[in-house]
């Protein structure tokens, strides 16, 4: 699995990954790029990168080898299902495996989230309300990524952003990455229109804007916080009650129980590795075909006495 917020700067070999994660790096340099669903091989493996949902550019990657028996494997990290009806959002696409490796960040819970469509209207409403109050909305993510996501489609509704540094520093990589894109496209013939849309994000100042911040820097500069301004989170996970955050919207960048159990079934896979916070409910949910992966644990010396 590859996604901005998934991999250091130091520490790995090769990376393979889509040119937009690889862009939200910062550099392409000794690493493969490939676009998504777009088959390649490597020695006696075929391998391909799908959408895994996450969050722009975010892939699960299927591997298939071309001998023996042929076997697949789906490693895919965190995965958001569909639907999603904003070009702006990717949702996880499905392979058939043998082997799937994935991670359950939410599902520990039953609680389903709503619809991603209908969560997004409702930020696009408060927002709006919030500004023609001549109030600034501040939407607090939990990373750089789910911040570009939710720039990508506020600035597509044509709101005015403006952004903490990681974020705005994402954005203008993958407005890097959208001129290269443009360029390929005139030099061999095809119209120049590329179909990413990098969002224009400016630094905080007086003027009323939408305002994406993290949700971890609690501490947001006095030139957002010392007018008028109402506080949203937008994530997965329920909401601080000591924080001031006035409203909470499931803008989630994985999916809850329901929605993954039913993704993996999509797989058909007959061994699933599952990780994250929530993976011992998932495993438990999957019966025998399900096998926790997760950080070490004590294990009893001795069987328990009954």
């Amino acid at each position: 699995m590859s996604s901005a917020d998934k991999v250091g700067k130091t520490g790995h070999g090769q990376l393979i990954a889509s040119p937009l994660t690889l862009a939200l790096l910062g550099g392409n340099d000794g690493n493969l790029g490939v676009p998504l669903r777009q088959r390649f091989t490597l020695g006696t493996l075929r391998l391909e990168l799908i959408a895994s949902g996450r969050g722009p550019g975010a892939a699960a990657l299927f591997v298939q080898s071309v001998e023996g028996s042929g076997k697949k494997l789906l490693y895919a990290g965190p995965v958001r299902p569909g639907p999603c009806g904003r070009a702006q959002v990717a949702v996880a696409d499905v392979r058939a495996c043998d082997t799937l490796v994935v991670e359950a960040p939410f599902g520990a819970s039953k609680k389903k989230f709503p619809a991603l469509d209908d969560v997004i209207e409702k930020v696009l409403g408060w927002t709006r309300k919030q500004l023609a109050a001549a109030r600034r909305p501040i939407l607090l993510v939990d990373s750089a990524l789910d911040g570009l996501e939710v720039a990508c489609v506020l600035a597509a509704e044509g709101i005015d952003l403006a952004a903490a540094k990681p974020i705005r520093e994402a954005a203008t990589r993958m407005a890097s990455l959208d001129q290269t894109a443009m360029r390929k496209r005139t030099t061999n013939g095809m119209s120049g229109r590329s179909a990413m849309a990098a969002p224009v994000i400016s630094a905080p100042t007086k003027e009323l804007r939408t305002t994406i911040w993290l949700a971890a820097h609690r501490d947001a500069p006095k030139v957002i916080t010392d007018q008028a301004h109402g506080t949203a989170l937008l994530a997965g996970r329920p909401i601080d009650p000591s924080s001031a955050t006035e409203v909470h919207f499931a803008w989630s960048h994985a999916a809850d129980r329901t929605g993954l159990l039913e993704w993996i079934e999509e797989t058909r896979a007959t061994q699933v590795f599952v990780t994250g916070a929530s993976a011992e409910a998932i495993v438990k949910a999957l019966g025998e075909r399900g096998k926790f992966l997760g950080p070490p644990q004590q294990m009893s010396l001795f069987a328990e006495v009954a």
